[in-house]
């Protein structure tokens, strides 16, 4: 796919930094399943060795932090009293004191991506969160806005559409009630998670093996650290959530709670018709995968350098606008692929470079007005894109015209 394609988007376990995000999620279930020393542990404990292994390669610094941190907060959720709160403190000052071995060693530099970098981001993030404090500047928008408020060129030729701090990209894009809402949920959470950590199931209710509570609390815990310094990723936050999910029920189960199956409640809202509630049930999963099945389907085409059918079938995706508007232009249909680089500019790319190219097709058609607009807004998404300066300082003053 790279020979047809100039970008390509990653959302598998390719990426490493994802890799590390799942492992870290992962480990400390294998390891409480490890320490119940049964016919299994043999099984898990190879399970726990090639997650370090693909740990060591992905050389995620963010992933090895929150695995730490992870497995740390299982030894604690399996303490209780004061032996659970000195063993806190203990692994909060060994997670800390990791944080700044990777500040403060060659590990800084690993991947050529300095970590030292996201304390130059932090302060212009919350800068922008300050401008827009109460609702933020919403969903995907942080890419098209954080531009205006960097204050340095952190990492020559990299433009950042995200502060890399799950919390800060939150209130940016969410404000404080979306802060505060998540928060409220996640205290909730951990809390029923860290009060029944030793509690046996309720008399009657579903069995939940004792530790299993404290391993879903430690894997929580280790996304949360995670997600500290990183981005929000769905292909991560899903199984979080997930996990937070399963971690409730088993919550609701040791209280004791008698929940109604979902026959019974479709029942109370609705009596009858069981053929129709089949019919009903098929008709969604038919439209459920078939919605699913339409980006997998895109991205193929797209792979494979058809991006004249990918826009077809996933027509909100502003690169496949882009790529199919270089492919006509490069067959010489000049207006045609000017009409889909507009339309992928339209769709809110982050991308400055697109808004280069798009300014530099403008000019080319004579509307130098046009062409000053787009390369303005690579510089409002990237204040220190050279190649938009370049073009504004040129071109018989372009910049003035």
């Amino acid at each position: 796919w790279w020979i047809h394609v100039p970008f390509r988007p990653d959302g598998n376990l390719g990426n490493a930094n994802l890799l590390g995000a799942l492992i870290a999620l992962a480990m400390p279930l294998s390891v409480a399943r490890l320490l119940r020393f049964d016919w299994a542990s043999p099984l898990w404990l190879l399970c726990s060795a090639v997650m370090v292994g693909g740990l060591i390669v992905s050389t995620s610094r963010g992933g090895a932090l929150a695995t730490l941190a992870g497995c740390l907060a299982l030894a604690v959720f399996a303490a209780r009293g004061r032996a659970a709160a000195l063993i806190g403190v203990a692994a909060t000052a060994v997670v800390g004191l990791a944080l700044l071995a990777i500040l403060f060693s060659p590990l800084r530099n690993l991947n050529g991506d300095p970590g030292p970098t996201r304390l130059h981001l932090y302060p212009d993030a919350v800068r922008m969160i300050t401008a827009s404090p109460l609702v933020g500047w919403g969903e995907d928008a942080t890419g098209l806005v954080f531009g205006r408020f960097l204050t340095g060129d952190w990492s020559p030729g990299v433009t950042f559409d995200r502060a890399h701090s799950g919390p800060l990209d939150l209130a940016a894009t969410q404000g404080l009630v979306g802060l505060v809402a998540l928060g409220i949920v996640l205290v909730v959470l951990l809390r029923g998670l860290w009060r029944y950590r030793h509690a046996p199931p309720a008399h009657g209710s579903r069995p939940v093996r004792v530790g299993t509570i404290g391993a879903v609390g430690a894997a929580c815990i280790a996304y949360t650290v995670w997600v500290a310094f990183n981005f929000d990723w769905a292909p991560a936050t899903g199984p979080f959530w997930l996990l937070a999910g399963t971690g409730w029920s088993a919550v609701r189960a040791i209280q004791g709670e008698e929940l109604p199956s979902a026959n019974e409640l479709f029942e109370r809202a609705r009596p009858g018709g069981g053929l129709l509630r089949v019919v009903e049930a098929l008709a969604l999963a038919l439209v459920a995968v078939g919605l699913a099945a339409l980006p997998i389907l895109a991205e193929a085409w797209y792979s494979e350098g058809r991006s004249d059918l990918a826009v077809q079938v996933d027509p909100l995706q502003s690169q496949y606008h882009r790529a199919f508007g270089e492919r006509l232009i490069g067959q010489g249909s000049q207006q045609q692929g000017l009409s889909e680089l507009r339309r992928a500019a339209r769709l809110g790319s982050t991308d400055p470079s697109l808004y280069v190219e798009l300014g530099d097709e403008e000019l080319r058609t004579g509307d130098v007005a046009q062409a000053r607009a787009d390369y303005q807004m690579a510089l409002t998404i990237d204040p220190y894109w050279l190649p938009a300066k370049q073009r504004l300082a040129a071109n018989g003053g372009l910049a003035t015209a």
